[in-house]
């Protein structure tokens, strides 16, 4: 008699369990594709900011070395040529 039952419940209930079942399974797998595509992005971007904060140290480490440079021949020109200053031009440093 139990197998009576369980066929009742089967006949009654099966179709419900079986359509509950299908979509928690197809939202699981959507829910995975869902994850390998976030990891997917998460990685591009993560290589793009890496190559960019790379690229960007670079850029930076550069500039400083212009500017540096700019900034000794500034003095060496102010050196050599005084009315930059403000100063008279017509002796030149080394000359008499």
């Amino acid at each position: 008699m139990p197998e009576l039952e369980f066929i009742k419940l089967l006949q009654t209930f099966g179709p419900s369990v079986a359509i509950i079942a299908f979509v928690l399974w197809k939202d699981f797998r959507r829910e995975q594709r869902f994850m390998t595509r976030i990891e997917k992005l998460e990685d591009y971007q993560k290589r793009i900011l890496q190559n960019l904060v790379e690229k960007t140290t670079t850029s930076l480490v550069q500039s400083s070395e212009c500017l540096k440079a700019i900034g000794h021949m500034i003095e060496h020109l102010a050196r050599v040529c005084p009315k930059m200053i403000g100063k008279n031009c017509d002796k030149l440093e080394g000359s008499d």
